[in-house]
């Protein structure tokens, strides 16, 4: 019966009538059958074959729409997938399931360096995902399954620690109260062994979403560069490269005060505090949460970003440098890939969109349309 339902839901979508309901009901199928490992070859036909074709149909119907490039995935199944949602991301606008997040994430297939935590006397360790206790003073640090933890056994003293993650990582800590951190590829976090004083403070430079454990008596601040966060218990995320022409703080719940300089700006669950030097602080009150934290699930995710944004996410996962040969292509991207693909899928979903580049060395290199 699975089998003649994704046979006709297949046929709906190559189609190119299927409801976002159908492509829904699709893809919960084709967990199930992946799951299962069968594929029926009489009915569905090989699978590279199946791929091919029922890539060629929805080609032809979907059409390339040139200025918005829509790039959702249509996950076709098994051994015709990989190759497929190579050609499909590029040109369709269709659901994507997520995979449930993850307490803990460490990826450092893309690079041979690995996660680091310096601590305050120098001593630098390789984070990975052993289990290892490493005693900090009156600190212990319980590193295991790609996440660190930090718990006071007694008057743990302000020492400063850092955790860094190269290209084509990212990692998941517990402060000393409680607070879960996740830091994006090449982010740096300063932060103490314990909490002491009146507030909370960390310094961040790069992406980090932050869970802060709720605490009245002494507020959590996140600095970065000329821009603070306070907070007393809430879920947000921070854009802060020293690349990227704005830095970002976005609300997921509770509620945060964005500082910059002499600005301030109190934000509500769904909003965005934008900072630039030019402009100050700037609100944008109704953020995509879900694309904005796609990171830290394992995507790269674009809602209207320009083609020298998007790029700048893809060559700072892959540790690679942008090199512009002529204009920069002027699309906007909507959608998501993949971090876990291999460098070359990634090229090849975006030389399918429009945008024609290849890697030279630690280069990316961009060709004019």
């Amino acid at each position: 019966m699975i089998h003649e339902k994704l046979a006709a839901l297949a046929e709906k979508i190559a189609d190119g009538v299927a409801t976002e309901q159908e492509i829904n009901e699709y893809n919960a199928l084709l967990d199930t059958l992946e799951a299962s490992e069968q594929w029926d070859d009489d009915l569905l036909g090989n699978q590279q074959e199946t791929g091919r074709l029922l890539q060629a149909r929805i080609y032809e119907n979907a059409g390339i729409r040139r200025k918005i490039q829509r790039m959702r995935i249509l996950r076709i199944g098994m051994a015709a997938s990989a190759a497929l949602l190579i050609g499909l991301s590029a040109m369709l606008w269709l659901h994507y399931k997520q995979p449930a997040a993850s307490p803990a994430v460490v990826t450092t297939a893309r690079n041979s360096e690995q996660v680091v935590l310096r601590l305050a006397n120098g001593r630098e360790i390789t984070l990975g995902n052993d289990s290892s206790v490493i005693q900090q003073g009156h600190t212990v640090i319980t590193l295991g399954n790609g996440a660190a933890t930090w718990q006071s056994t007694g008057a743990a003293t302000d020492e400063v620690n850092e955790l860094i993650t190269p290209a084509g990582s990212q990692f998941m800590m517990v402060l000393a109260d409680g607070s879960k951190v996740w830091l994006n590829t090449g982010s740096r976090l300063r932060f103490p062994t314990a909490f002491h004083g009146r507030e909370r403070t960390v310094e961040l430079n790069g992406e980090a979403y932050f869970e802060i454990a709720p605490n009245a008596r002494q507020p959590f601040v996140v600095k970065s560069n000329d821009n603070a966060v306070r907070v007393l218990g809430t879920s947000f995320n921070i854009t802060s490269y020293q690349d990227e022409p704005a830095a970002s703080v976005t609300l997921v719940n509770g509620a945060v005060k964005v500082y910059r300089r002499q600005d301030s700006l109190l934000l509500q669950p769904g909003q965005q505090a934008r900072m630039s030097q030019d402009k100050g602080i700037t609100l944008v009150p109704h953020a995509d949460v879900a694309a904005i934290t796609a990171w830290k699930n394992g995507f790269f995710a674009m809602q209207g970003e320009n083609t020298d944004a998007m790029l700048r996410q893809i060559a700072r996962w892959y540790d690679l440098e942008i090199e512009y040969t002529g204009r920069i292509p002027d699309l906007k991207f909507e959608g998501s890939i993949k971090k876990s693909y291999e460098l070359q899928d990634v090229i090849a979903i975006l030389n399918e969109s429009g945008i024609h580049l290849k890697q030279d060395n630690k280069k990316l290199v961009v060709f004019p349309n």
